[in-house]
This record gives C-alpha cells, sequence and structure tokens, in this order.
C-alpha cells in the first residue's frame, strides 16, 4: 500500500505527524524526501481540512441539537409551572 493510499487511514495524530514530517523534508531532507513530501503535502493538507470541515460541521450540529434540547426542556418547565398556578 502507497503513503497516498495510507492518509485516509491514519489517525489525527498520525495525520498531524506527517505533515509535520513532510513539511519539515520539504526543506530539510535529501532530493528524494523533498520530491516525496512535495507530492505528498498536498494530499495531506486535503484530507487535514477534509477532517477538520467535518469536525467542525458535527461541533455546529451538535450546538444546533443543544439548543432546541434547552428551548424544549424550558418550555416543558413553563408548561408545568403554568399548570400548577
Amino acid at each position: 500500500m502507497s503513503m497516498e493510499d495510507k492518509i485516509p487511514t491514519l489517525s489525527d495524530k498520525e495525520l498531524s505527524n506527517l505533515l509535520a514530517n513532510a513539511e519539515r523534508l520539504q526543506t530539510s531532507g535529501s532530493a528524494k524526501q523533498q520530491e516525496q513530501a512535495v507530492q505528498l503535502l498536498p494530499l495531506i493538507s486535503a484530507e487535514s481540512d477534509a477532517r477538520k470541515a467535518t469536525k467542525v460541521a458535527a461541533l455546529a450540529e451538535a450546538k444546533v441539537k443543544r439548543a432546541v434540547a434547552t428551548k424544549a426542556t424550558k418550555a416543558t418547565k413553563a408548561a408545568k409551572a403554568a399548570a400548577a398556578v
């Protein structure tokens, strides 16, 4: 399996490490390492960006769900308080 194929299967920590290594090797590695880093950096960055976008969307969705749940809870409490009067 090539490194390009492995990128989507890496954990977030592994992807972060790979990105840091590729950025470092792009400037300080051997000619072959620099070439590989140049080839991999766009793929690594794209995967990292996609994961960040997915996380942001999930957090936004969770925030909306919490807001709806809070509003429903407040409405239920208000209805119970009104019924008790």
